[in-house]
């Protein structure tokens, strides 16, 4: 069995690792955007003594992901909304070490999310010479939300000319979501009237299939007026960032949507059972992409991979293996079947026997 803190050649390890990352982030920066992750509820229905967002899907806690799409098209024009366990969250974004740092700001008071997103004014103020031209507002609940789709929002937002444009999906349950509200519903759908939240739905909004995501592209012009405006007239007694929909409608400003292809990916993580569904499909979607990179799984079924892992190509996993946290596994590794590697660096033509457990080690090339 391999123990921890094998013998390493680091200058050899590194080289033969920069080789063979073949997934690198991007960045799609757009100009003018800012964006706004919010990630200070605490999650009720989790039940847990732990703020929601830092629970984790393949490896990392949820709020990273709402982050790492901020980043890649907002840069360093950033800012999380942290309330619950603040201290915590702050501390798992500070442990990322981001190239450039993002705007961590302190909902004292869990007043709803319109109340949040305001909470970002000041601090973008701080930050930037000028104005904002575009708000990007991402959820920190929502890990399967891919790049791809927020681009399109983002590039349907600029083509209609849009004040707000929202994401949407059709869910067969849809108790636990606002529903989208169209002056006509249908396979063609309608002009977007309004959100309501589900503890305001009539009875008949209630049967509406059609559910906010919690993802907006918003005008800089436009949100934080908006915002100011808000009143707390509904069941939550909450000022609500969705009723900025029917503000703008009001106004007869544009308010577009996009319905995403696969209503799996709008899913808030709000139980349990919801993590666990979203584990199950991160972890399909990662086995998936290493397969297209080159890399070979005997089993994808019974193999383990962390998000933020890292296989050089033609590396063989076998049935059972888990590669966990910072791992790091070079080209033309061998890797057999029910074995543990946690935050190693495997260089290349690396073997690694059944039933071994390696923890924090370096294995230089051979």
């Amino acid at each position: 069995m391999i123990r921890d803190r094998a013998a390493s050649g680091p200058d050899r390890l590194r080289k033969s690792l920069a080789a063979s990352q073949v997934v690198t982030a991007k960045s799609s920066r757009v100009k003018g955007l800012g964006a706004i992750v919010l990630a200070a509820g605490l999650g009720k229905r989790m039940r847990s003594k732990r703020a929601k967002v830092l629970h984790s899907v393949a490896g990392r806690p949820m709020v990273l992901y709402g982050i790492d799409l901020a980043r890649r098209y907002a840069g360093e024009d950033v800012a999380v909304i942290v309330g619950y366990q603040s201290d915590q969250v702050r501390a798992v974004i500070d442990a990322e070490r981001l190239a450039s740092p993002v705007l961590i700001v302190e909902q004292a008071q869990q007043r709803g999310t319109g109340h949040a997103v305001l909470q970002a004014r000041e601090a973008f103020a701080r930050r930037r010479a000028g104005p904002i031209a575009t708000y990007l507002i991402l959820n920190g609940d929502t890990p399967l939300l891919r790049q791809e789709t927020v681009r399109d929002l983002l590039r349907l937002h600029e083509a209609n000319r849009a004040t707000v444009t929202i994401l949407t999906a059709v869910l067969e349950d849809p108790r636990g979501y606002g529903r989208v509200v169209r002056d006509r519903h249908g396979a063609e759908g309608g002009r977007v009237l309004r959100i309501v939240e589900d503890g305001d739905v009539t009875e008949a909004e209630a049967r509406l299939c059609e559910a906010n995501v919690g993802t907006y592209v918003v005008d800089g012009s436009f949100l934080f007026e908006a915002l100011d405006k808000l009143q707390p007239q509904n069941a939550q007694k909450e000022y609500y960032l969705t009723d900025i929909v029917g503000l703008a409608v009001e106004r007869g400003l544009r308010v577009s949507a996009l319905k995403v292809r696969d209503a799996a990916e709008g899913m808030g993580i709000n139980t349990r059972h919801q993590l666990a569904t979203a584990e199950q499909l991160m972890r399909q979607q990662v086995c998936v992409r290493w397969m297209e990179a080159g890399v070979t799984l005997r089993d994808p079924a019974s193999t383990v991979i962390d998000a933020s892992v890292q296989i050089g190509r033609d590396t063989v996993l076998y049935p059972g293996v888990t590669l966990e946290g910072r791992t790091k596994i070079g080209e033309d590794c061998l890797v057999r079947s029910q074995t543990r590697i946690v935050d190693s660096m495997l260089g290349a033509r690396v073997v690694v026997q059944d039933s071994c457990v390696v923890r924090g080690a370096r294995l230089e090339d051979d």
